[in-house]
């Protein structure tokens, strides 16, 4: 071989901890998980150690889930695949299986160092995958390899099994470990990994080498290891962004002179040189929403930016994802409630077939027919028992109502009445389905879709319980009704979830048009006023910007992707319309809910100074949400014409997170800024927490008007936080001393960290996320605006640095004096002081205290009064009382 021929193969190094970030691997081989029935009995008492409770709910599924890998192990008595990427092999995952065929594809996993085939699976599923690569030594010599796996694997050195596991993680990796001795030259490792899903699943698996490193060799024909050296190097080296990508363009910067080759979402790569100075632009096509499952309302747009070398002896790559925000965007209002209402309507009309479009286009023309799309992908969840079909059962209930008779095709009525009285409506009904009955949204949903099912026949017999109709609404009546007085008491154990809140609306609208009850409709009717208020006093121009009990990443990067910001678009005239559309559709078509005008005026005119507090109490119940304790949370919001700040108040310090969102600050749609604990370098959906949406450990934080404190509880050895802050999408920004500000128009943001921050500079998330210099377990975070605080220059050199700390337990402490003088301070363990004082003295806290209303827990009404209007609920009888009576006389037709 000459130094011109390739050497066909690519070659890198461990990362510092000792991860393998090299592989070929196989997909996630998908089978239906179709024998439940061996190990879980599909009627009687779904509760107990053996309950089909067990399916929906993934830190209690293990033990089903080792009973099933005992059905199906994973197969080691068979050849092993030859490692050479793009080669074709078979595979089997268990005896008796059929053989899984692919082709070895190049991965280079994130920093977490975890290989990722974790998916939303939305029934049950079998998944297996492969994976392997190449270490290389010259001497040889002892190593521990330690495996990373949340379900069981089998690991191959040299064509024989050495390690393997048995157990489910649920989030985290289980690690194992082996001593192996390296032979001089090439070791060939596999690692095969088994996985059963109901609904997200965490399929991930990583492989670290503790000892002196390692070469780590990926098999390439054709591939150049010297050039792949120089094209990594490149890659290594080359900036994405930003995210947000507001219009259709991102960019790539990097070492002028840099040839690369840009693939979005697969489409063929197109060259791109890096010019000497800035960046060259890259337009990813808008993409539409994802189609696979009708109920489906989060959207994250986001495209993926596969980045290689213009060099076709380097296969290495990077990727990079970036999204493409929806258009339609508003931060003011302009024309009035018609005019929303028609842009919805429009909008959704032009959307992904199902439910809303079908209301939406009859909405806007009665005549037409119904199309048989938009029924086939909620029908197709309903019969498959999908998760998320209760939200498509209820679609289809409006259509039932909606769609005037003339306009169904023949058979499609029939087909909808079908799905409807053959479908399970809650966890304790036969079937072995993974469903989710347990958070919160999702209890209220299935109420809802039982009881409104039922009175659409009432005599019929539903065929998966033997019930009649009537039964079956008395069932969802009950539940539904407990389920709204206990929100209306006490608030949400999901507060102010970003995309949960419209999923509640969803709910309550369809019982005001629908439920046969007064008295339910009514109540149903004063919740759903309190959700509107809550949402209107807990946003900023469009953008639901509050702590949340559950939020994604892409709504947290922008509000124009929020489940709520089609819902404010249509009732007050700010926010986005998205693909998130059903909520916002069924309240666009109601015929009998109208938002009470102080709602909107609270959203639309807010005072120079909102300072507000929401305090939600309640009990978790163990048949409905799998936990027994009390949930709470304490939420505080400060807005201004030109930002906001919110965040929730000592919420679990020191415990796990999953999905909340601690604290915030908003300055514009795409402008928010927040810091995590991150747990997972992945951003997908299917990992709760990761790296952005939920904190591995959840910090404290206290609020006090326009400035919050933050301290982090984080174990030794662990991963550090980091803060959102996307530079370049603010109008300005500075670093000053320990503080990071930025200014978009004439609001301000400033946040500090002990050391100060030092930005990613390559990646997708380059001047974007920033990590504290120092040990990052203390934050400063305040907003302001021009009209107050003056200049952008005069902000800034306004901010004291914070005293940072550690208290007498070696815990994070911090102190800080606000611009207006105010001494703000906080340890871990002791008590938030202003100038001295406890700044809540009270010991019963307000259930809502904000310039609008205030509202004692256990009091008989809730008043609201805001620009002229005013909203009275009475709370005891669960009804409005002020303004009218909705649902009095023969309002409803009946």
């Amino acid at each position: 071989m000459t130094s011109l021929q390739p050497t066909g193969r690519t070659v890198h190094s461990l990362d510092r901890d000792g991860l393998v970030r090299d592989w070929l691997v196989s997909p996630a081989w998908r089978s239906a998980c179709d024998d439940l029935d061996r190990v879980l009995s599909a009627t009687g008492s779904p509760w107990g150690d053996d309950g089909r409770w067990v399916l929906t709910n993934g830190p209690d599924v293990a033990p089903l889930k080792r009973r099933l890998y005992g059905l199906h192990p994973l197969l080691t008595d068979q050849p092993l695949p030859a490692l050479a990427e793009g080669t074709a092999f078979d595979w089997t995952r268990s005896a008796g299986d059929s053989v899984s065929s692919a082709h070895w594809q190049r991965e280079h996993t994130g920093e977490d160092g975890l290989l990722d085939w974790s998916q939303f699976c939305f029934t049950p599923e079998y998944r297996h995958a492969l994976a392997g690569t190449v270490l290389e030594v010259d001497q040889a010599e002892y190593r521990e390899l330690e495996v990373g796996c949340t379900g069981p694997f089998v690991l191959f050195v040299d064509g024989e099994p050495v390690l393997s596991g048995e157990d489910f993680g649920y989030m985290e990796p289980l690690r194992h470990r082996l001593r192996v001795r390296l032979r001089s030259g090439p070791t060939t490792v596999h690692l095969a990994t088994w996985q059963v899903a109901f609904r997200e699943v965490r399929h991930t698996a990583s492989l670290r080498i503790d000892g002196l490193p390692v070469r780590v060799v990926v098999p390439s024909p054709g591939a150049d290891e010297y050039r792949s050296r120089a094209a990594e190097q490149l890659l290594e080296s080359v900036a994405v962004g930003p995210w947000a990508c507001a219009d259709g363009r991102t960019w790539i910067s990097g070492p002028a002179g840099g040839r690369l080759r840009v693939s979005v979402d697969g489409r063929p790569a197109e060259p791109v040189v890096l010019p000497e100075k800035g960046a060259a632009p890259v337009a990813p096509a808008r993409r539409s929403p994802d189609t696979e499952n009708a109920a489906s309302m989060l959207d994250t747009g986001e495209n993926v930016l596969r980045i290689t070398a213009d060099d076709p002896l380097a296969p290495v790559f990077r990727v990079a994802r970036v999204a493409t925000l929806p258009p339609q965007r508003r931060a003011a209002p302009t024309g009035d409630p018609a005019v929303w209402r028609t842009e919805l309507l429009q909008h959704v009309g032009r959307a992904t077939p199902g439910a809303a479009r079908a209301l939406a286009r009859q909405a806007l023309g009665p005549e037409v027919p119904l199309d048989r799309a938009d029924l086939d992908g909620p029908l197709t969840m309903l019969d498959s028992r999908a998760d998320c079909a209760d939200f498509e059962a209820v679609g289809l209930v409006h259509l039932w109502h909606r769609i005037p008779g003339g306009c169904w095709q023949p058979g499609q009525r029939e087909r909808v009445r079908r799905a409807l009285t053959g479908f399970k409506y809650w966890i304790d009904q036969p079937g072995l389905d993974a469903m989710c009955y347990f958070t919160e949204n999702h209890q209220f949903v299935w109420h809802t879709a039982e009881l409104l099912a039922g009175e659409l026949f009432p005599d019929e017999e539903f065929t998966n319980t033997g019930w009649t109709g009537r039964r079956h609404a008395e069932h969802g009546h009950a539940l539904a009704e407990e389920w709204m007085r206990r929100k209306l008491a006490g608030g949400f154990s999901e507060f102010d979830s970003n995309a949960y809140l419209a999923i509640d609306t969803l709910a309550l609208v369809s019982l005001v048009e629908f439920a046969g009850s007064d008295d339910l409709r009514r109540l149903a009717e004063a919740l759903l006023d309190k959700v509107l208020l809550t949402l209107a006093a807990n946003s900023w121009r469009g953008v639901h910007g509050a702590a949340h009990g559950r939020s994604y990443t892409p709504t947290l990067r922008s509000s124009r992707f929020e489940e709520t910001a089609p819902v404010m678009w249509l009732l007050w005239g700010v926010g986005s319309l998205n693909g998130a559309v059903l909520p916002a559709t069924v309240l666009a078509t109601a015929a009998h809910y109208r938002v009470p005008p102080v709602i909107p005026a609270i959203a639309s005119e807010p005072p120079q100074e909102w300072d507000g507090r929401q305090v939600y109490r309640g009990g978790y119940r163990l048949h409905h949400d799998l936990l027994s304790r009390p949930y709470d949370s304490d939420l505080r919001i400060w807005r201004t014409p030109d930002a906001m700040l919110s965040s929730v108040q000592d919420y679990r310090a020191g415990l796990p997170g999953l999905q909340e969102h601690i604290w915030g600050a908003t300055l514009g749609a795409e402008v928010q800024v927040f810091a995590t604990h991150p747990a997972a370098d992945t951003i997908s959906s299917s990992a709760r927490p990761n790296a952005w949406a939920g904190q591995r450990i959840l910090p404290r934080a206290r609020q006090h008007r326009d400035t919050v404190l933050v301290l982090h509880r984080i174990p030794d050895g662990t991963a550090t936080t980091h803060l959102w802050f996307p530079a370049e999408l603010l109008d300005e920004w500075r670093e000053y001393g320990c503080w990071l500000a930025g200014r978009v128009g004439d609001g301000y943001v400033a946040v500090a960290a002990e050391g100060g921050f030092r930005p990613d500079t390559t990646g997708d998330e380059a001047r974007q996320a920033w990590t504290p210099a120092g040990d990052g377990r203390a934050y400063v975070a305040t907003v302001g605006r021009r009209a107050v605080d003056g200049s952008f220059a005069e902000f800034t050199d306004a901010l004291a640095a914070p005293d940072f700390g550690r208290d007498r337990h070696g815990d994070p402490r911090v102190a800080w004096t606000a611009r207006d003088g105010r001494r703000l301070d906080l340890a871990w363990s002791g008590a938030f002081t202003v100038d001295g004082a406890l700044p809540d003295p009270e010991p019963c806290p307000p259930h809502l205290d904000n310039p609008a209303c205030r509202q004692e827990f256990g009091a008989g009404e809730l008043r609201a009064a805001w620009g002229g209007a005013e909203l009275v609920i009475d709370l005891v009888a669960g009804r409005r009382v002020v303004p009218g009576d909705m649902c009095g006389g023969n309002s409803h037709g009946r």
